[in-house]
């Protein structure tokens, strides 16, 4: 009897159970039905609500209404022309279809998916830096293969001074940052919510000395963009040296090669061990940092005192960064040395202008250009930034050059600031050639936008992935 009774009850769950999930079933198709249907009608809020409510209820219980909830939601996010939410949810519904082996549906929508791996989104990142203001314009899009694929799209740059902390640089900045924003936004069709503003270490390096400053600026710029709830991060070195290293190295050259930024505030830089996990150095000697030091312990020198000042300030900073390079082995083995910063812009236009065209691609640079470079701002300055433009046979590079060069004698270092700049450079370069393997130093034209560009894109991705696992 008790036999008869628990078969008869484990019957009725089982039916009670199954009972249940069809309703559950029932429920989700309805709310697929209505959310087509608002869709149609444009009430795409409303649309979106009733497609969640669908998703959840048969997510993980019936992957066929899955698929069909994510599809229909691609379908949605099509229509409102958000094509990475668009993608998203189609290559969702594509991997379960092809799990269950329904080629026609899997091929359907990946044809479908196809149409759309063109259209771009674009977003923003602003990096507020020790010495400027710089803006990257990112044009991201995605595809079934390869996921997440970005383009740079613009990059532009003005310079204030912002780690000078006056009155008058901080109102400049906050102004730069508007302007930059405007052309994102106004100009570029960059939506607002799509633009991050980031302090970058080497501001932040400054801010730290300086009380106060950091949130007077942070409400400058707030002001500036009559935006009180204007978001602005700020990046750690180890961050914003790891996001240049990914977004200017090859994948396949990450385990074979460094990197090392020479800003204005800093000198930051290390190596890939993995795609997330990076081994980092910082020094706070960038070419502003260290002028400004040499500068302030040598208040009356003339140009002969100063050069005898940054001699003399240099010998520390080298003892520094052989102890701390010297412990990080992938600096001493890896034959691959990417260098980037104002600093090394500044050697390869003023030694090497033909290469003016040469952007977004490395070039190979030298130890002995370093020294070269070194020697001719110490004692050759006016030759130094008086290239021979005639042996460019193109007009274009020629035109480019000679902009270039223009750039970095009104607006971006003095003679000083050079001299600062490449005794630091000479100096990196020395002691990565101490005792390891023979090493190939590269620069890339356009790489001060690395580090934002590599920021905006991880915030992205991690999005991405994100609900990639909703």
């Amino acid at each position: 009897m008790k036999k008869l009774f628990l078969t008869l009850f484990i019957g009725m769950f089982a039916w009670t159970s199954s009972f249940a999930q069809t309703q559950d079933i029932n429920s989700a198709l309805k709310f697929i039905k209505a959310g087509n249907t608002l869709r149609e009608v444009k009430q795409y809020d409303q649309s979106e609500e009733y497609l969640n409510k669908a998703l959840n209820i048969v997510k993980n219980k019936d992957k066929y209404w899955e698929a069909a909830a994510y599809e229909n939601l691609g379908f949605l996010y099509r229509d409102q022309e958000n094509m990475l939410e668009a993608s998203r949810n189609f290559i969702k519904a594509i991997e379960i279809y092809h799990s269950l082996r329904m080629t026609m549906s899997e091929k359907a929508l990946t044809q479908l998916l196809g149409g759309l791996k063109d259209t771009e989104e674009y977003f923003a990142g602003i990096d507020v830096g020790a010495k400027g203001v710089k803006l990257t314009i990112l044009g991201v899009s995605i595809s079934a293969k390869k996921g997440l694929v970005y383009n740079l799209k613009k990059s532009m740059s003005i310079n204030t001074e912002p780690s000078a902390l006056t009155t008058a640089a901080i109102k400049e900045t906050a102004l730069a940052v508007k302007d930059l924003i405007d052309t994102a936004t106004v100009k570029n069709g960059v939506v607002t919510d799509r633009v991050f503003v980031v302090f970058s270490s080497g501001l932040k390096q400054a801010t730290d000395k300086a009380p106060g400053k950091e949130a007077e600026l942070m409400a400058a710029i707030r002001d500036a963009t009559k935006n009180p709830s204007q978001r602005i991060d700020i990046v750690q070195s180890e961050d914003e040296a790891k996001y240049g290293a990914i977004s200017m190295i090859a994948p396949e050259l990450h385990m074979s090669s460094s990197f090392m930024d020479i800003g204005g505030g800093n000198v930051k830089g290390g190596y890939l061990l993995t795609r997330s996990k990076f081994e980092a150095v910082n020094f706070p000697y960038g070419t502003k940092a260290f002028g400004k030091l040499v500068k302030t312990k040598y208040p009356d020198a003339d140009l002969k005192g100063y050069i005898a000042g940054v001699d003399n300030e240099i010998m520390p900073v080298r003892e520094e960064m052989a102890i701390e390079m010297n412990r990080k082995t992938g600096l001493k083995n890896r034959k691959n040395v990417y260098l980037l910063g104002g600093i090394t812009f500044v050697m390869n236009t003023l030694l090497h202008p033909e290469r003016a065209g040469m952007i977004g691609r490395p070039v190979e640079i030298t130890l002995e250009d370093a020294k070269k470079f070194r020697q001719m701002a110490v004692s050759n300055y006016e030759e130094l930034i008086a290239p021979d433009f005639g042996k460019i046979a193109d007009p274009t590079v020629k035109q480019i050059a000679e902009e270039d060069v223009k750039l970095i004698t009104t607006k971006l270092y003095n003679n000083q600031d050079i001299i600062a700049g490449a005794t630091i450079l000479e100096t990196v370069m020395k002691e990565y050639a101490r005792d390891g393997v023979q090493k190939h130093y590269y620069f890339i034209k356009g790489g001060d936008v690395g580090w934002i560009s590599g920021y905006v894109f991880k915030l992205i991705s991690d999005d991405y992935l994100v609900k990639k696992e909703l």
